[in-house]
């Protein structure tokens, strides 16, 4: 198997001459447009004559399957890297309910999956065609038919939206646990983290109360979630001190300013420990960073090109554009 790895690595290293670099967001920006942006991704190798021009979401939707085709050649068990998997399954069953409630169903409903979860998303528009859930995996069939149920009882999208996200997160939490790679576990621990703070922030400023943030705030990750909700129910002050205290202490700076800031600081921390696993020759965690390498400049690209295309501020999106791996 270490022999396997070798020669994936060295095929994940080849690619990685292709990531993009912080003055490669910089050349984006300076172009003004984002058609003139686009055309610099197509001069390094992004996207395909066939995308429309102009639509980010295509573009970068079309990149991250490319990814994960590539992966796909390299790893014979993709199931190695389901904490970062398993979230496409509860963000295409979230779309495939909804997509049954309304009359965006086929045929476009394809524009709304994404490719890389642990099951075909074919499969799960069925079960919510058929409004029944019970073939899926336990713990999405349960967060299935309580979003359906949600949805069903109330019209409202957000409380689909919160049974899923939440079930979500515990997946992650759950796949990370699972994995031999320290990589994803750490991955899997601070989308978790950040999840919670962050729900908890925005609980705590709209005075939301226990019972609403135990649905939103996953029991999971490396933070106490009782002393979190007990927190954000004095008051954003108690979240930060007691932030303090935990290994998110450097990032409450960040967090007093805004929960994007809060977000760039958690990316920036989590691009900075992937760099060493470049050295790294005989386990998955250089596939894991690479992945989580692309996701990350695929986002920063989408960030861009929509900026751009909506007029914003270039120096207020280059205080949200993170780090890259490169």
């Amino acid at each position: 198997m270490a022999n396997a790895y070798v020669y994936a690595v060295t095929r994940v290293h080849f690619h990685e001459q292709r990531l993009l670099s912080v003055q490669d967001f910089e050349r984006m920006l300076e172009r003004g447009s984002a058609a003139e942006a686009q055309r610099y991704l197509s001069e390094k190798g992004w996207g395909s004559s066939e995308l429309p021009t102009g639509d980010a979401g295509a573009l970068a939707d079309f990149e991250l399957n490319r990814t994960w085709a590539f992966i796909g050649e390299l790893v014979d068990d993709l199931s190695e890297l389901d904490a970062l998997r398993v979230a496409a399954d509860y963000h295409n069953l979230k779309a495939a309910i909804k997509l049954d409630f309304s009359d965006d169903g086929a045929p476009d409903s394809a524009d709304y999956y994404v490719r890389h979860g642990t099951l075909d998303a074919d499969v799960l528009e069925r079960t919510a065609a058929a409004h029944d859930f019970s073939s899926l995996p336990e713990a999405l069939a349960k967060a299935g038919q309580a979003a359906y149920e949600a949805l069903a009882h109330t019209g409202n999208g957000q409380a689909c939206d919160i049974e899923i996200d939440r079930a979500a997160l515990l997946a992650v939490a759950e796949a990370g646990k699972k994995t031999k790679s320290a990589v994803l576990r750490r991955y899997a621990e601070q989308t978790v983290d950040t999840a919670n703070i962050k729900a908890a922030v925005r609980c705590s400023r709209m005075g939301r109360d226990r019972a609403f943030m135990e649905r939103v705030i996953a029991p999971a990750g490396t933070l106490d979630t009782a002393k979190l909700m007990a927190a954000a129910e004095a008051g954003p002050e108690d979240i930060y001190q007691y932030l303090a205290g935990t290994a998110y202490a450097e990032a409450v700076e960040a967090l007093k300013h805004s929960l994007s800031a809060f977000e760039r600081f958690c990316g920036n921390r989590l691009m900075t420990s992937l760099r060493p696993q470049r050295l790294n020759y005989f386990t998955i965690e250089p596939l894991a960073a690479y992945l989580l390498a692309r996701e990350n400049e695929i986002r920063m690209v989408r960030l861009i090109l929509s900026a751009l295309e909506n007029h914003f501020d270039s120096d207020t999106l280059r205080e949200r554009l993170r780090e890259t791996y490169v």
